[in-house]
């Protein structure tokens, strides 16, 4: 074969021409050259498209007239001339086309974040590493079922939301509608279903590296310090992305039963409405004087993803399910553990995000509790109903998270003392006191709320509300021998910044489970700062007594979205209190739950008081005790009437978590 510098017409035959998909290009080529040049030449060709799923190969042979091909690794396209794998004679150059992870990742944008929508992001987030794994799936048919009239939760449950190209709202709002005919002792039931039938032909799994790009965003966001920022990067680049996908095809089909029971001869007409395309289904019938019973079923598809593209209207299942062995026609039909597009960042840069962001309320619960006082000095310890995924977070150190919690006597009669208990690698829990004037056996019925703040380590900003800054400071303090402990804290003196705290204890045993601890803050004019001042009271000695080791865990808000919720008020009742408690009253919510609440004062010291809180009303109450000694620091608690009480209060919104975890933590 001569070497023709402009090259020569060459057939190429792409894949089995046996196969439907096959095809043959007439190509100019220089078979003088190598592989490599003449790939880079089959690249521009409009009709051969080369790609990295194109091999070269080699005919080494024959059987049954079917040609026996040997593929060539793109490592050795550089140093192989084509003349040496063409034949002679006809001139044909053998292309075998295999999917190829890089291909996929390209046509399929795996290296694209997916918005809450499913839609792909408009910028290019991460690069997907050489070390890409991918599996082919054997015998990958599957079919699933799904009730219509499902809870949307519930289909998510059964993975709709993930199924690429799939619009949810589909199967939520499909309803049913009946035009009912004059029939006499009819009853008419359909009940709507959606098949699925899924061709699962590969998985890829695989590594992301971010791009420099985003990396820049990020640090800009950072740098900037307005958390807003962060949600702009996740409407340009996704909310979250995979990790592993698994491709091939899917078709949705809707089937319908109808049952009918009539007695009467009348012409009648049903039509099922679901509002998506080709979903009329009419039904007509005649029928005689006798009972009869007719059940009709019908099944038609009206939607796909993946395959040729066909005409549902005259779907032939086992023609589109052929067409999936081509892997051009493939599809993403399942995206498997997602993570957040901050996730692939490096450890410094997340942690960055996280201060950013700031601490957030996790989660909230309202909880009824009952059972009966047997015992005056001793607590009552609950363990907190904390959902799985909320559970991890707290286990995870590098959350932070913090519990409070507050609690009302639902029959008012006594005041209850809330601290929390949280042991080293155990789960919180609550230990809650009922503080009584003189002790007396009862049934309590107790309405505990409490919450958990911490950082979002899923960085979930979809919901995030940016108008709330939440701090939180522990306090550390050993047991000196002393009543009380008096400091001024490492906060600003702010009208705009209240504080509210819980007790926390690493241990409870006899030493230290008749103590209850409370406190109050209080403004501390000659250092600017807030003041703290905590006490302990011993319902064992009916007395106060040295403070045991204990954390003070406080919670210092800077802003939140509404004022009606949180904010410093007198103790006495004035105007504004009346129009919290109205407030409270026109919403059955609010009322249902204790408000967090922390005493405040205009001095150091406004005495040993204890708030009790009422469903719409804050008191303050003392506690007496038969002490002569003139020193004791029981005597403070006269001075209370000579201060000016008020009380930081906050009603928090009600963070609930569902059935479903957020859509980039679902796991298939």
């Amino acid at each position: 074969m001569d070497d023709v510098q402009d090259g020569i017409d060459i057939i190429v035959q792409i894949d089995d021409p046996r196969d439907p998909q096959s095809k043959r290009v007439l190509a100019k080529l220089n078979p003088g050259e190598n592989l490599l040049n003449n790939r880079k030449k089959l690249e521009q060709n409009s009709k051969v498209k080369m790609n990295d799923t194109f091999s070269f190969t080699n005919k080494v042979g024959q059987i049954d007239n079917n040609n026996i091909l040997a593929e060539i690794a793109k490592e050795d396209e550089e140093r192989i001339i084509l003349e040496k794998i063409i034949n002679k004679e006809d001139r044909i150059l053998y292309l075998k086309s295999e999917p190829d992870w890089k291909f996929l990742k390209d046509r399929h944008k795996l290296e694209y974040g997916i918005t809450l929508t499913l839609e792909k992001a408009n910028k290019k987030a991460f690069t997907i590493m050489e070390d890409c794994k991918m599996t082919e799936i054997v015998d990958g048919c599957k079919y699933s079922t799904i009730e219509i009239d499902s809870e949307e939760d519930q289909i998510m449950k059964n993975d709709l939301l993930l199924a690429a190209d799939i619009n949810t709202k589909v199967f939520v709002n499909l309803s049913t509608s009946f035009e009912r005919s004059k029939i006499t002792k009819s009853n008419c039931n359909a009940n709507l279903a959606c098949t699925i039938s899924e061709y699962g032909k590969a998985s890829l799994k695989f590594r992301l590296q971010p791009d420099v790009e985003f990396i820049k965003e990020v640090k800009d966001a950072i740098e900037s310090k307005d958390p807003r920022n962060f949600k702009k990067i996740i409407e340009e680049y996704g909310q979250f992305i995979p990790t592993e996908i698994t491709l091939g095809g899917r078709a949705y089909f809707k089937r319908s039963n109808i049952s009918r029971h009539f007695s009467e001869e009348n012409p009648k007409k049903l039509n099922i409405s679901t509002g998506s395309q080709g979903s009329n289904i009419k039904i007509e019938s005649n029928t005689e004087n006798l009972i009869n019973n007719i059940n009709n079923s019908k099944r038609e598809c009206f939607k796909l993803v993946g395959g040729q593209n066909l005409n549902i209207n005259n779907f032939d299942e086992k023609v589109w399910a052929e067409s999936l062995k081509d892997f051009r026609y493939w599809s993403c039909i399942k995206f498997k553990n997602p993570i957040s597009i901050f996730q692939p960042l490096s450890e410094n840069l997340r942690k960055q995000i996280l201060l950013s962001i700031g601490k957030k309320i996790l989660y909230t619960n309202t909880e009824d509790h009952k059972y009966f006082l047997v015992e005056y000095a001793k607590p009552r310890v609950f363990g907190l109903d904390i959902p799985e995924n909320i559970l991890k977070i707290i286990q995870n150190k590098d959350a932070g998270c913090s519990i409070f919690a507050t609690v009302i006597d639902k029959k008012e009669k006594d005041i209850f003392n809330c601290q929390v208990i949280w042991s080293q690698n155990e789960d919180p829990r609550l230990v809650i006191h009922c503080i009584q004037k003189k002790f007396k056996q009862r049934k309590c019925k107790l309405r505990i709320s409490w919450m958990v703040i911490g950082y979002d380590l899923n960085f979930d900003l979809s919901h995030s509300e940016f108008n709330i800054q939440l701090k939180v400071q522990n306090e550390y303090f050993k047991a000196t021998g002393h009543q009380t402990i008096i400091k001024s804290l490492d906060l600003e003196d702010n009208s705009s910044v209240l504080c509210l705290g819980i007790p926390v204890l690493s241990k409870l045993n006899s030493s230290n489970d008749s103590l209850v601890i409370n406190h109050h803050f209080f403004n501390d004019q000659n250092n600017e700062k807030i003041g703290l001042h905590a006490f302990s009271y011993c319902l064992e000695k009916n007395h106060y007594v040295n403070l045991p080791d204990f954390t003070f865990t406080i919670l210092i808000i800077s802003s939140y979205p509404n004022s009606d919720d949180y904010g410093i008020l007198p103790i006495k009742n004035n105007n504004k209190i009346r129009n919290l408690i109205n407030s409270i009253k026109h919403n059955p919510l609010k009322q249902q739950r204790p408000k967090f609440i922390s005493l405040y004062s205009m001095g150091e010291n406004c005495g040993l008081n204890f708030l009790k809180q009422k469903i719409n009303q804050i008191k303050i109450k003392s506690i007496d005790t038969n002490c002569d000694q003139e020193d004791c620091v029981c005597k403070s608690k006269k001075k209370k009437s000579e201060i000016n009480l008020k009380y930081a209060f906050l009603n928090p919104i009600e963070i609930k978590t569902v059935k479903r975890e957020s859509p980039w933590l679902l796991r298939n």
